[in-house]
């Protein structure tokens, strides 16, 4: 009766059942598709097998580092940072597009720094040298508050990040990735201290 229901309603309505066909036949492509663009992605990793890219703090230096009593406090800064950053891939190429340094103290921006987009090839490093200098309000007395116990103790606590949206290059194939994020937590000499250590690298987090 199930059978006989079906011939009939294809009888009355055939542009219905040659719809309903077509429409089968496009979700089985488009599940193939997907099950082949799934597969195909697995191969490539396991092939390729990419590797979160690497970077370090080599140097850097507070020419100047000071707060106004004013209120808001006002921030004169001089900061000049050595860094490299690694791709450690044997087979994937990377493109840093919209490179933006930044500078931080206690959670605060105070600095920034664009710099030129570059492409870093399998296995290469790159030297950057972001450098900030100006004025910046810092709000809050609690940050203030800590300014001045660290500039107490001879070493200021100042974040530096970078920032980059990455393009993958796989042989002639180049792919739009995730947006690169570079953190470097930095404990520098006061500017005029007296016999400063000398600078060790730090390693910097990196995350997508």
């Amino acid at each position: 009766m199930g059978s006989g229901s079906r011939c009939a309603s294809c009888l009355c309505c055939p542009f219905k059942c040659l719809a309903c066909g077509l429409f089968s036949c496009l979700c089985s492509v488009l599940v193939s598709l997907l099950v082949i663009a799934g597969v195909l992605a697995l191969v490539l990793y396991f092939i390729f097998r990419p590797h979160m890219i690497a970077a370090t703090v080599d140097s850097a230096s507070l020419a100047a580092f000071s707060l106004s009593p004013s209120t808001p406090a006002l921030l004169q800064y001089n900061l000049t940072v050595g860094m490299t950053v690694r791709n450690p891939n044997k087979r994937v190429g990377l493109y840093y597009d919209s490179v933006e340094a930044l500078a931080l103290f206690e959670g605060q921006r105070f600095g920034f720094a664009p710099l030129d987009p570059f492409y870093q090839g399998t296995e290469a490093s790159t030297q950057l040298a972001p450098a900030f200098g100006g004025q910046q309000p810092l709000e809050g007395d609690v940050t203030a508050s800590n300014f001045r116990t660290q500039q107490s103790g001879g070493a200021f606590d100042v974040e530096v990040k970078l920032n980059a949206r990455l393009r993958v290059k796989v042989w002639a194939l180049k792919v739009r990735g995730p947006r690169a994020r570079i953190s470097c937590p930095l404990s520098l000499p006061a500017p005029g201290a007296a016999s400063p250590p000398a600078f060790k690298p730090v390693d910097c987090k990196v995350w997508f």
